[in-house]
């Protein structure tokens, strides 16, 4: 009995999981996606707190729980449309050299919504060899780039490669809700 209860309140879960709301964030008036309704935006400070980096992300979303990431960055290398597969190569080899081990579960070039993007869905594993430590850690991540404007836009969706097989629909809905529309 206790199994069926079980069970029943997993896939509860799940279906209820399934059916959450979708909203509309907007970067500007060319950049936008969607996100579950639960997200929390983060803020300037949580961000700069949260994510190290020498460009501020242009959005940060996460979960109630922090454990489920989205974002939206920026990198000022000069790429333009056309760039799609120079781009695609140069983060490929960056995914590669980030990580100790990684198996893609889809890489290419996409369209999505009239514009095409270098994407890569992966299993990624950081392993920490070192005099206090021998954990490793393994990660989900959906990124998509893209040109716009002469530089590189970056959609990352990421969390625990635990938690995969609850969010990889979302991440996928999400990747493909994403506009870009060049000024």
């Amino acid at each position: 009995m206790k199994k069926i209860i079980s069970l029943s309140i997993l896939l509860n879960g799940t279906f209820l999981f399934a059916q959450e709301k979708m909203v509309t964030h907007k970067i500007n008036d060319e950049i936008s996606y969607v996100v579950p309704e639960s997200f929390n935006l983060m803020s300037k400070g949580d961000r700069i707190e949260k994510y190290v980096s020498s460009r501020e992300p242009l959005a940060m979303h996460a979960s109630i729980d922090g454990e489920i990431n989205y974002g939206v960055n920026w990198n000022p290398m000069q790429w333009m449309d056309g760039d799609e597969q120079m781009i695609h190569d140069f983060y490929k080899a960056s995914i590669l050299s980030m990580f100790d081990e990684v198996e893609f579960i889809q890489q290419g070039i996409k369209e999505v919504n009239g514009k095409k993007f270098a994407v890569f869905e992966f299993i990624g594993v950081l392993k920490s060899e070192n005099a206090f430590s021998n954990k490793s850690s393994k990660n989900y991540t959906y990124i998509q780039y893209t040109s716009y404007n002469e530089q590189v836009l970056l959609f990352n969706f990421g969390c625990k490669a635990r938690l995969m097989n609850r969010w990889q629909s979302v991440a996928k809905e999400i990747m493909q809700s994403v506009k870009v529309k060049e000024k």
